[in-house]
């Protein structure tokens, strides 16, 4: 059997390319083109240690991963473990999916192919097999992926919550939302939204009645009502930014507590604050609270 270094650079280099392409888009992870040119030359190469008895060492199964390794970080350069980590499962799903793809389709055809040290070379392989094995495991890619994201939806998206304030509690439905990235400027404390609807059994009379009279509330007025009150130490303004709004204000409280949980977890969270939106968040009614993010 005869191996053209050449078709095997450009092919290897190819698959590389769209399977590194397709993990930074399903990691939602951006990146530049040249990087992933790069990391998929630098995989390509990695098929031609067949050619050398020599460097039988980078057969083994920890030269393979720390490529893997490698690859990624020249493709998506992560900062942080956990992204690094995501983007490396996602490359081995996205990876073993092609694989199989490829496979099965090149095992219902005739061809001709060797296997040294853990590498599979084929011959005969047109052009043809190699974009409809691309298009089934894409098509697989796209089927699982979207499966798994609406399970993790209906299973850890909604949670139910409970705040706590002395004796006083409020159960209610909330859904993470990855856009709600506010924090209490004094605190630095993640900060949930809570509609007022759900959340006024638990606000003293001072505060309803600012919120019943004037949803545009001044917030000196607030800070006047609260002055004698030991909700002053609980009250908090919070600051955000949304479309069409620059600087927008928020009106927040620290509770004693707040339990995140569902049928497998509880977390039991103190350093939180919980900022008051007057207007509801769901038109259907299946939650009354934005989750901030890091506190999942």
């Amino acid at each position: 059997m005869i191996v053209y270094a050449e078709y095997v650079f450009l092919e290897n280099f190819i698959m590389n390319y769209i399977i590194l392409s397709l993990t930074g888009k399903f990691a939602k992870y951006p990146t530049k083109r040249t990087k992933l040119i790069l990391a998929s030359s630098l995989g390509a190469l990695y098929a031609f240690i067949i050619f050398f008895p020599s460097l039988y060492f980078l057969f083994s199964i920890l030269m393979k991963i720390a490529c893997s390794m490698l690859i990624i970080i020249l493709s998506f350069t992560p900062y942080r473990f956990k992204d690094f980590f995501r983007l490396m499962g996602i490359f081995y799903l996205i990876t073993l999916v092609f694989g199989g793809a490829g496979f099965a389709l090149f095992y219902f055809t005739s061809f001709n192919g060797i296997v040294s040290n853990g590498i599979f070379y084929m011959t005969n392989i047109s052009i043809k097999n190699i974009f409809i094995s691309c298009g089934i495991g894409y098509i697989l890619i796209q089927f699982c992926w979207g499966y798994i994201q609406k399970q993790l939806s209906k299973e850890k998206i909604l949670m139910n919550v409970r705040i706590k304030i002395n004796d006083e509690i409020v159960d209610l439905k909330g859904i993470v939302d990855t856009g709600n990235s506010l924090t209490d400027p004094i605190s630095k404390y993640p900060v949930i939204i809570v509609e007022y609807n759900a959340i006024k059994s638990l606000l003293p009379v001072e505060l309803k009645d600012v919120f019943l009279n004037n949803h545009a509330f001044n917030f000196e007025q607030v800070v006047e009502q609260l002055v004698d009150s030991n909700w002053i130490t609980r009250f908090r303004i919070i600051p955000y930014q949304a479309l069409g709004t620059e600087n927008g204000m928020l009106v927040g409280f620290k509770p004693d507590n707040v339990l995140i949980h569902d049928d497998k977890h509880n977390r039991d969270i103190k350093e939180i604050i919980v900022a008051i939106y007057h207007k509801k968040l769901s038109k259907t009614g299946d939650y009354m609270a934005l989750l901030h993010p890091d506190i999942i």
